[in-house]
C-alpha cells in the first residue's frame, strides 16, 4: 500500500494554526496504538478519534501501530476493521502482541483482513516502514520474523536515494524487549532512520535506542484521569512537532519536537548482543543445525531415524535424525502450530486454514485432509484408532485416524484451544482461552466436568500448558503463578499452591512419580505426584533468570530438559535439581524440546532454527 502525494504548496487552517505546506517536506499524520479493542470502552474511544481526524483538514494520513484488538478472539478484529476502515484518509497498520499471542486465528486473520502485517510506503520524501514482533501465539519477548529481518534488508538496499528519510514504525521498543533487536539494529546503523515510533508502553516518551531517535505514543484509551487520545505529528522541513490530541476537550498539546536531518550512528554506544560464552565450557556440542527461514512455534519430533518439523510458513519436513539433512517436504497452505502427533506410518496436525492433516512419515506424500470451520492450533493426540485435537472456535474434535472422518464434535467451549491435550480415565483434558479447564468422555465428547479456580479475566487461563497425569490427578500451571492438582475422576481441585509463582512451565517423570514445575524467576520445584497433599520433594536455584516463556519440562533417563525465552537449554538431575549443563542456542524463545536420551535433545526456536545438541561430560 503506497501513499502518492502531489507536490505543491498551498496554506491550511487547522487547530488554530496556520501552515504553508509543501507536501514534499512537510506533512501532517495521526498516529494511533493500543486501541485495544475488546476491552472496556475501547470501540467508542476509537470511534471518537476516527471522527476527529475526519473532521481535519490536514492530516494526510495515519498510521497504527499494533494491540489493535485485547485478543484476536470474536469479532474483535473485525470491529476495529469497520471503525478504521471509516476514516476518509488511508491508514497503514501492524498488529501488537495482543494481536499475535492471544490469537484464536493463529494470526491469520490480521493477514486476511488487511492483506499484510507490514507496510512500506512513501509520503514525500520520507519513506514509513512497519512491521511486527510477535510474539506468535506462545508467551516470550517480541521476536523479528527473520522473513521481516530480510524484507527491510531488500526495501534499505535498494533505496533510489541511500539518504532518503526513513520512519521506522514498531510495536515494541528497539531494545531488549524484541530478542533480536540487534539485528534490526544493526541494519537500520547504515541508514538516515529519523525516529523509530512504538507503543506498547501506553505513554508519550522520547528516548534514544543506541543513538536512534524513539518516540512512544500514548494509548487511545482513556486510563485513571487521562481522557482518550491519540498522537498527531507535524513534519515540517527539518523538524517534526509530536502533539497530543484529546478529541473531547478539542485540544492539542506539544510534548516533544523532533530535529530531522541527516543521522550518523557511528559513534553510538551499542547494547551487547546475546552472549554466547558459557557453550565453550558447558560439554555440549552442536551436532547439526538447520535454519528454516520462518518462526517455529511447534516443537520437534523423533521417529524412527527421522525428525519431524512442522513451520508457520504452512511446511511439514522430515530431517534425518544423525544428519539433519532434509529426506523430504510437504507444503500446505496455513501456518502451522501444532506440533505434529505420529502413531504407526502417520503424522497428523492442524493449520491455521481451518485443515486437519496427515502425511506419511515414509515420503510425506497426503494421506487425507479434513476441513473444518476454524483454525487449528492445537496439537493432536493420537489414542488407539482416533486422533484428539481443539480449534480456534472453541471446539474439540475426534476424527478416525485412518481416513480422516469426524466421529465427534463438541462445539460448547468459548474460549480457542491452542494446548496439547492429555488422556487418562477415558476422558481427554485440556484447557481454553476462557478460563477453564476441561475433561470430555472419550467415547462420544460430552462433557465430564468443567474446573475453573473462578478468578476472572481470560488471560489468567490454563490454555497454553501441557497438562500431565499422574495418579489419578491431572496437573496444571496457568498465567495466574499457582498450580492445581485436579481429581480427574470428579474434576475437584484436590490441591492448589500459589507461592511458586509459577506459570505456564510443567512436566512429569517417565515413570508419573514427579511433577517438575518452573518459577518465573530462577527456581525449579519437583513434586511428588502420588500424596493428596502438597509434596515438595526439591527444590534449586537453576539461575535461568526472568522466565515465562512456555516450554514444557521433558525428562528422560534421569535427567530434566527445558527451554527458555533467552535461547538457553538446560539440563538438571531429575532426582534432586542439581543443574548438568546449559547451552545457549538462539536470541530467542524456545520451544519446548525432545530429549533422545539422558544426553541429547532436539530443538526449535523462534528464529527458525532446528537444532541436535549432545552432552558429553570428558
Amino acid at each position: 500500500m503506497r501513499l502518492i502525494l502531489r507536490s505543491c504548496i498551498f496554506f491550511t487552517l487547522s487547530l488554530g494554526i496556520l501552515h504553508a505546506i509543501d507536501y514534499e517536506t512537510s506533512f501532517t499524520f495521526a498516529w494511533l496504538t493500543d486501541t485495544h479493542i475488546g476491552s472496556g470502552n475501547a470501540a467508542n474511544y476509537l470511534r471518537d478519534i476516527v471522527r476527529d481526524i475526519d473532521e481535519q483538514d490536514d492530516i494526510r494520513f495515519v498510521i497504527v501501530s499494533g494491540d489493535i484488538t485485547e485478543t484476536d478472539t470474536g469479532d474483535n478484529l473485525l470491529i476495529a476493521k469497520r471503525i478504521l476502515d471509516s476514516l476518509d484518509i488511508p491508514y497503514h497498520i501492524i498488529p501488537g502482541n495482543h494481536d499475535t499471542k492471544w490469537s484464536s486465528s493463529g494470526a491469520s486473520l490480521f493477514t486476511k483482513l488487511w492483506g499484510d502485517d507490514r507496510f512500506n510506503f512513501e509520503a514525500g520524501n520520507y519513506r514509513f516502514i512497519g512491521i511486527h514482533q510477535g510474539p506468535l501465539l506462545r508467551m516470550g519477548d517480541g521476536y523479528i520474523d527473520p522473513d521481516d529481518l530480510n524484507w527491510i534488508r531488500s526495501i534499505l538496499e535498494t533505496l533510489a536515494d541511500p539518504a532518503q528519510r526513513i520512519f521506522i514504525i514498531m510495536h515494541y521498543p528497539l531494545d531488549p524487549s524484541v530478542d533480536n533487536w540487534y539485528v534490526l539494529r544493526d541494519i537500520l546503523q547504515d541508514y538516515n532512520i529519523q525516529a523509530v515510533l512504538h507503543g506498547h508502553g501506553h505513554a508519550n516518551r522520547a528516548v534514544f535506542y543506541e543513538g536512534i531517535p524513539g518516540l512512544m505514543s500514548r494509548s487511545t484509551l482513556a486510563r485513571n484521569e487521562q481522557a482518550s487520545g491519540y498522537t498527531l505529528i507535524a513534519v515540517n522541513h527539518n523538524k517534526a512537532e509530536i502533539f497530543e490530541r484529546i478529541p473531547e476537550t478539542d485540544s492539542l498539546n506539544l510534548w516533544h519536537t523532533l530535529n530531522l536531518g541527516e543521522r550518523d550512528f557511528t559513534d553510538s554506544l551499542r547494547l551487547s548482543p546475546p552472549d554466547y560464552s558459557a557453550n565453550d565450557s558447558s560439554g555440549v556440542s552442536l551436532i547439526w543445525q538447520v535454519e528454516t527461514g520462518s518462526i517455529l512455534t511447534s516443537s520437534p519430533v523423533a521417529v524412527m531415524d527421522r525428525v519431524i518439523i512442522s513451520s508457520t510458513d504452512g511446511s511439514v519436513c522430515a530431517l534425518d535424525l544423525e544428519t539433519g539433512i532434509q529426506l523430504w517436504n510437504w507444503q500446505g497452505k496455513g501456518a502451522i502450530h501444532s506440533t505434529p502427533a505420529i502413531k504407526g506410518g502417520s503424522i497428523v496436525f492442524g493449520a491455521t486454514d481451518s485443515s486437519i492433516s496427515c502425511l506419511s512419515i515414509q515420503n510425506g506424500k497426503l494421506k487425507w485432509q479434513t476441513a473444518l470451520n476454524s483454525p487449528i492450533l492445537s496439537s493432536a493426540v493420537i489414542h488407539r484408532n482416533r486422533v484428539y485435537m481443539g480449534s480456534g472456535n472453541g471446539s474439540f474434535h475426534a476424527l478416525n485416524l485412518r481416513n480422516g472422518r469426524i466421529k465427534w464434535t463438541n462445539s460448547d467451549f468459548q474460549g480457542f484451544i491452542e494446548t496439547k491435550p492429555i488422556i487418562a480415565d477415558n476422558k481427554i483434558m485440556f484447557g481454553a482461552w476462557n478460563g477453564s479447564f476441561y475433561a470430555l468422555k472419550l467415547s462420544d465428547g460430552s462433557l465430564a466436568w468443567e474446573w475453573s479456580d473462578g478468578r476472572p479475566g481470560d488471560l489468567y487461563s490454563p490454555a497454553a500448558c501441557w497438562p500431565v497425569v499422574a495418579h489419578g490427578k491431572v496437573f496444571i500451571v496457568a498465567p495466574d503463578r499457582a498450580m492445581t492438582a485436579i481429581d480427574i475422576r470428579t474434576g475437584l481441585s484436590v490441591w492448589r499452591r500459589t507461592d511458586m509463582k509459577v506459570r505456564e512451565m510443567i512436566g512429569a517423570s517417565e515413570e508419573g512419580e514427579t511433577i517438575f514445575v518452573r518459577a518465573m524467576t530462577d527456581s525449579v520445584y519437583a513434586i511428588k505426584s502420588e500424596p493428596s497433599v502438597f509434596n515438595l520433594n526439591w527444590k534449586v536455584n537453576a539461575g535461568y533468570g526472568y522466565d515465562f516463556a512456555p516450554s514444557m519440562m521433558m525428562e528422560k533417563a534421569g535427567r530434566v530438559f527445558f527451554g527458555t525465552k533467552g535461547g538457553w537449554i538446560y539440563s538438571l538431575n531429575a532426582s534432586d535439581g542439581e543443574v548438568v549443563w546449559k547451552y545457549r542456542i538462539s536470541d530467542g524463545l524456545m520451544n519446548t524440546v525432545y530429549p533422545l536420551d539422558a544426553n541429547s535433545v532436539l530443538t526449535t526456536g523462534a528464529d527458525g532454527k532446528v537444532s541436535l545438541l549432545r552432552f558429553s561430560s570428558h
